[in-house]
């Protein structure tokens, strides 16, 4: 029985890995290439600049600090309007950004410390990943 339900567990897995669209594969391969630090919480301690990579992943910056935040699942409501500290619709310490703190309604699943030129890289291989060029 448990083996039947291991065998269940790894075929939809692998669904689910199939359906995921490019530009999140994408972001994710380039998390795990480039060794991205996960950590637990951004401290807000100064007014964070948030940007939409994709409806998966914003970029966060606060002071000389920047971040990479995915969300879990989708989260449509990134596109709708602009991104700023007021987005940020539960957190549990007014101080800092943690998981599963919700963005616009989206929980938060993980968060990578990351460079100015790793965040460039990342929304570039987003669009390109979008748009539907082959990915490396």
């Amino acid at each position: 029985m448990n083996l039947r339900l291991a065998a269940i567990a790894l075929l939809l897995g692998g669904c689910a890995t199939a359906m995921e669209p490019s530009e999140v594969r994408a972001v994710r391969d380039f998390v795990a290439l480039s060794d991205l630090e996960r950590v637990d919480r951004i401290r807000l301690y100064r007014k964070p600049a948030f940007t939409y990579v994709n409806d998966y992943f914003i970029t966060a910056s606060v002071a000389e600090r920047h971040y990479l935040v995915e969300f879990n699942g989708r989260c449509r409501a990134l596109r709708a309007r602009g991104l700023s500290v007021s987005t940020v619709d539960h957190r549990l310490d007014l101080s800092y950004l943690k998981v599963p703190d919700t963005i616009r309604g989206c929980p938060t699943e993980k968060i990578y410390r990351a460079t100015v030129e790793q965040l460039v890289e990342l929304k570039e291989l987003s669009k390109s990943a979008a748009n539907g060029a082959s990915v490396p």
